[in-house]
């Protein structure tokens, strides 16, 4: 049971509907609908978007916005609650409700990063850096002190995470926050794209006091280019940032493909 009380407002504003509405999975053809719908309430968890406590909107008004019928957002949801993702209040207040349960374990998220290939990472972390350059850029042009705000204070969380999923999620929505900050519905989707795919991959290496402040500091790094409105550094700060993360993710993927038994590959 979450420790959220019903009587504080937690809807899921509209806004973020949208963006989980954009949200498709590399693995998500020759799926069913509902399973479709379910990977990208999964993925909105992953990167952040959506959290503990936070109230669905109600079914009929959810089913409009993803663009699904009614009965499959509940064969969805059904299976949500299966997994301990959402669990369902009755009474005053009620509805459906994000738990705080984990996505999966440390192992699980280990066994699916070997079924990855190093030539995946690499386009993965190709992917990012461009589609965060892009972002850094135009947020130097476009953000105003409401977007730097909002992206400053993900920042102060993300250098203040004290567990994997915790910066997983943080570090997600921070970037996300600048595909906001960019004034780009595309690129905004394209970052929320990127990350939903990215997140379960990030920090599975472990969380160092060293790797966190190496990554806070780029944070702020891309921060204060913005600011500035310097957008030659932003775009190289932002790229820069990701294409580090993508070798750091390489080095993993060797390091446990010369470390594991060929019973356990």
């Amino acid at each position: 049971m979450s420790a959220h009380s019903p009587d504080v407002d937690t809807a899921v504003h509209v806004g973020t509907i949208d963006m989980i509405a954009q949200l498709r999975g590399v693995d998500a053809t020759g799926a069913g609908l509902s399973d479709r719908i379910s990977r990208q309430l999964e993925s909105a968890i992953a990167v952040g978007l959506l959290n503990d406590g936070d109230r669905l909107p109600p079914e009929n008004i959810l089913a409009e916005q993803l663009g699904v019928s009614s009965i499959t957002l509940r064969q969805s949801l059904a299976e949500m609650r299966l997994k301990g993702l959402v669990e369902t209040r009755r009474g005053r207040g009620g509805g459906s409700f994000i738990s705080g349960k984990a996505l999966a374990t440390p192992e699980q998220l280990v066994s699916e990063f070997k079924r990855r290939s190093p030539e995946d990472l690499r386009d993965l972390g190709d992917l990012a850096a461009t589609v965060a350059a892009g972002v850094g850029r135009r947020a130097a042009l476009r953000a105003d002190e409401q977007d730097l705000r909002r992206s400053r204070e993900l920042a102060s969380r993300f250098a203040r995470a004290s567990t994997a999923e915790e910066l997983r999620r943080t570090d997600s929505r921070f970037h996300i926050s600048l595909g906001v900050a960019a004034q780009s519905r595309r690129l905004t989707n394209a970052t929320i794209q990127v990350h939903s795919e990215l997140a379960a991959l990030m920090w599975i290496a472990g969380a160092s006091t060293a790797s966190i402040k190496t990554a806070s500091e780029e944070h702020d790094a891309i921060l204060d280019a913005i600011e500035r409105r310097d957008e030659e550094a932003a775009d190289r700060l932002s790229a820069a940032h990701f294409e580090r993360e993508s070798e750091t993710l390489l080095d993993f993927f060797l390091e446990l493909a010369t470390t594991t038994k060929p019973e356990e590959a």
